[in-house]
């Protein structure tokens, strides 16, 4: 053989070998369909969204999720078999894509067989009702957009039933003059030229339109944030990229831009503009467009994963709803990071519970499964306790609101279980408006204002439903205030402004996220949509909101001041274990200006057995969890400075239950819905007041002060309320407006209100709560009973058995009411009235002349009575507190 015939032989034996390995492999694939090749086998398929329904025309994307027997799940939507047993009510496409054919009930089912013959199939029920089409609307309304760039349409289409959905994907929308601008099948916009043209969405017979202008804007500068991360190896790092354009408006141009890695052995970029590190070292990263570009610096550290957190732990949902859970990483040099996108999830039982590849758990049936996320070979777990409560009732809030025709409000749905329970089911209900010619309201609970007038909003789930009023009033926009005014903002921050609008009838709101913010000098400072701004260089810069005829300005001085020292607040703090302690870092510089810095320093911990924090630059920072007793030194660093105090972790005392953080809710003495109101002699001590979901015109009797927010029957204590201007009105720090301080107190309340209804508290058992708790003596725990209760027949002692750190948790599925005979509550044995919390699903009435300690939160009203005496705290979440001629002490 000689040399030419070897080598023909040994190319045919090497294609021989390529085409039998190919064959070997050609079964496989990446699909998790078949996800058994180490024995994982497909246990069951679950299909959302559960029992829905849609009028005649519309179409509806069912999703398939396949749980393995391994406890993972996964996306089948593309591999699984889609089927309609009733074609001539509603077809179903290969990708669960359904359409209404008349109306009628249809079941649909999602199947697949697996590789090992196993299979699987889950049905729900798709109903096709008549409701006819009343009115289209567009959003947003006549924008404008740089060439270019796109813009995202959604249609909204409000029918004869009530009901408001997106139809986005159902609707024909085209573009008047495709040479200025076209938009494709889904609603996205393209500015192709400078002009305007007229964008049309139709569905039948019915169709709106919106104009849609195009700017010849150049791009004249890009920045980055994070500024200079630091991640571990293997983490991977999200960067935003914000285009500020030479007429001072700024768009999120991450998707646009083109994105490097300097040193790809250190990091690499995908096109999204999210960073991985890849080995130690530094990098700078880059996003390129349109001629501009921007950099931050990355830094690749040798942290190695130590431990994983899982948030909430331990929690309890009824059956039926979902639960996001949360990871954190913990490294070695202490910092903490958010690895949720990244873990690998699972549950140990998927009758009982799934989780989802993003860490949300559904509820299947009662019982506990433990979740499971795992990540570089270690992992953390939680149990999620499935409970199999029914649901009684739904609230919506807040209530009986007025708004402006044009203007938008959010509404929530709470719904109440049978064990007491609260759970947030905004997403889940279905939204009805009984008169759409005034008001509409989308699948998420956002109410629009149409039309003057009145319209009740429902919320319902099967047989039940909860409302409110909502009012639209014809109101004019009359002026915007810019806050805060004449900002002094160090190179390289970033500060957030608000907007906020007076509209003809004295209404005021919050319309931060839908004016036009610009600035007068980009080089100076830059703004984005929303309103955060972000110091360039030097300089002053003229920051305007502006929204039609209307518009504000205030200054922006940006310095070029350095770091010179940072402090930590509180220092060297004690807490249980299991509780959390909040940091806030103030940066001094070297101008003579303090900054509160706590969303930008590093936070790390010493000793992440002891404590961890939350991830790194968001706005959570600075968040320490205990975990085990001891010590740990808690550090913020920024540019090469940093400041560290020590937090100390103590054990728990025996069935002592963990109290509800509070936030912005405990600065208040009293704090209510609708209105706070007094007769006269009343005097409220150490404590704010404030009122969520009305103006000030509705707190009644009491004196108004020197300055404003001042009553002469508060003592050391502001009031404040919505529609509060600025000047003469101080907005709290680190608020931007009154509306976004308010809002936050708003949330504060419900975050507090419903973790008292937890069952069980994660560090006591529940005790049953005596429904007459006159003549008893009680020690610290749980208390709990879906009954009315009654503190009466004599005096109730709370025994705090030598620790002052004692907590007593009452949970009341009804009303609370004292008074005489008895009524009063002595405490004893260092029991404290700031530990002491009372959670009614009513309302709470304290009685004549008797003497009252511990923390309302009521859900309707709260009722004080002549001369009775409150150290505490008095909460009315969705109606109001009264008072007749009481002494009311903030417990601290």
């Amino acid at each position: 053989m000689n040399h030419s015939i070897k080598k023909t032989y040994l190319v045919f034996t090497m294609l021989l070998g390529f085409i039998l390995l190919a064959g070997c492999n050609g079964d496989n694939n990446n699909d998790n369909s078949n996800n058994d090749n180490n024995g994982v086998l497909l246990t069951s398929i679950a299909v959302t969204p559960a029992t829905p329904s849609m009028p005649l025309g519309l179409k509806q994307q069912f999703t398939a999720m396949g749980t393995y027997s391994d406890g993972t799940s996964s996306d089948i939507t593309n591999s699984a078999t889609w089927s309609s047993d009733d074609s001539t009510v509603a077809t179903i496409n290969g990708s669960g894509l359904a359409m209404g054919v008349i109306p009628g009930s249809v079941a649909i089912t999602a199947s697949l067989i697996d590789s090992s013959s196993n299979e699987q199939s889950a049905t729900t029920t798709l109903t096709i009702t008549d409701a006819t089409l009343t009115a289209l609307a567009i959003t947003p309304v006549n924008p404008s957009l740089a060439k270019g760039l796109t813009k995202q349409f959604m249609a909204t289409g409000t029918y004869s039933d009530g009901t408001s959905p997106d139809v986005t994907t159902s609707v024909t929308w085209s573009s008047a003059n495709t040479l200025v601008a076209t938009v494709n099948a889904s609603g996205l916009a393209s500015g192709v030229a400078i002009g305007s043209s007229i964008i049309t969405a139709s569905l039948g017979s019915d169709e709106t339109t919106t104009e849609l202008n195009i700017t010849d804007a150049i791009l004249s500068s890009i920045a980055l944030t994070p500024v200079e991360p630091s991640i571990a190896k293997g983490i991977t790092q999200q960067f935003t990229a914000i285009g500020t354009y030479s007429d001072g408006i700024s768009v999120d141009i991450t998707a646009s831009s083109n994105w490097s890695s300097a040193d790809t052995l250190v990091a690499t970029m995908n096109t999204s503009g999210a960073a991985k590190g890849v080995s130690i070292g530094s990098s700078i990263i880059t996003a390129d467009f349109q001629a501009q570009s921007a950099t931050s610096l990355l830094t690749v550290t040798d942290a190695s994963l130590t431990s994983i957190m899982l948030t909430p732990a331990n929690p309890h949902i009824p059956k039926g709803n979902t639960l996001q859970l949360t990871a954190t990483g913990i490294y070695s040099d202490g910092i903490s990071v958010d690895i949720t996108s990244s873990a690998i999830w699972s549950s140990a039982d998927t009758l009982i519970a799934t989780v989802n590849a993003d860490g949300v758990v559904s509820g299947i049936t009662s019982g506990s499964a433990i979740i499971t996320a795992t990540s570089a070979a270690l992992s953390a777990t939680t149990t999620v306790t499935v409970t199999d409560t029914t649901l009684t009732s739904i609230a919506v809030t807040p209530g009986n609101q007025t708004i402006v025709k044009g203007s938008n409000k959010q509404l929530t749905a709470t719904g109440t279980y049978s064990d007491g329970s609260l759970a947030n089911i905004t997403a889940s209900v279905t939204w009805s408006s009984a008169d759409t010619l005034v008001a509409t309201v989308n699948n998420s609970g956002l109410a629009s204002g149409i039309e003057t007038g009145s319209s009740l909003i429902s919320a319902s789930s099967g047989a039940l439903s909860g409302s409110t009023n909502l009012t639209i009033t014809g109101a004019a926009l009359n002026s915007i205030v810019v806050s805060p005014t004449n900002l002094s903002l160090v190179k390289g921050m970033n500060k957030q402004f608000a907007a906020t609008a007076t509209y003809s009838d004295g209404s005021v709101a919050d319309i931060s996220t839908s004016v036009t913010w610009s600035s007068a000098d980009t080089l100076v400072a830059t703004i984005d949509v929303n309103g955060l701004a972000n110091g360039k260089a030097a300089g002053s810069s003229l920051i305007t909101a502006t929204s039609g005829a209307q518009s504000n300005s205030t200054n922006l001085t940006v310095t070029d001041a350095t770091l010179n020292s940072i402090d930590v607040t509180p220092i060297n703090p004690s807490i249980i274990k299991n509780s959390s302690q909040n940091f806030v870092a103030t940066g001094h510089y070297s101008d003579g200006s303090t900054t509160n810095i706590t969303s930008t320093v590093m936070w790390s911990s010493a000793d992440t057995l002891v404590a961890t924090l939350n991830p790194n630059e968001q706005l959570n920072s600075g968040r320490a969890t205990a975990i085990e007793v001891g010590s740990s030194v808690i550090q913020a660093s920024l540019s090469g400075v940093f400041a560290d105090t020590t937090l100390n972790v103590t054990a728990a005392l025996p069935n002592n239950p963990l109290a509800p953080e509070l936030g912005e809710v405990a600065r208040f003495a009293m704090l209510a819905s609708q209105a706070i109101t007094t007769t006269s002699g009343s005097a409220i001590v150490d404590g704010d007041l404030g009122i969520l979901d009305q103006a000030r015109s509705y707190y009644a009797g009491f004196t108004p002060g020197v300055n404003a927010g001042e009553f002469d029957e508060l003592t050391n204590g502001l009031s404040y309320a919505g529609d509060d201007s600025t000047p003469p009105y101080v907005v709290p720090v680190p608020y931007a407006s009154m509306v976004a301080f308010i809002n936050q107190s708003r949330t504060d309340l419900g975050i507090a209100y419903n973790f008292l209804a937890a069952d069980p508290n994660p560090n006591a058992a529940t005790q049953v709560c005596p429904i007459e708790l006159g003549n008893l003596t009680l020690t610290r725990g749980v208390y709990k009973t879906a009954a009315d209760v009654t503190l009466q027949t004599g005096t109730l002692t709370l025994d705090g058995e030598g620790d002052p750190d004692s907590v007593f948790i009452f949970t009341i599925g009804g009303n609370l009411t004292s008074g005489a005979p008895g009524g009063d509550i002595v405490l004893i044995n260092g029991a404290q009235a700031k530990n002491i919390y009372w959670r009614t699903a009513g309302k709470t009435v304290i009685g004549t002349n008797t003497n009252f300690s511990g923390n309302v939160f009521a859900w309707s009203e709260v009722n004080v009575r002549t001369g009775a005496n409150v150290t505490g705290r008095l909460f009315a979440v969705t109606d109001q507190v009264t008072l007749d001629a009481n002494a009311v002490t903030k417990a601290n």
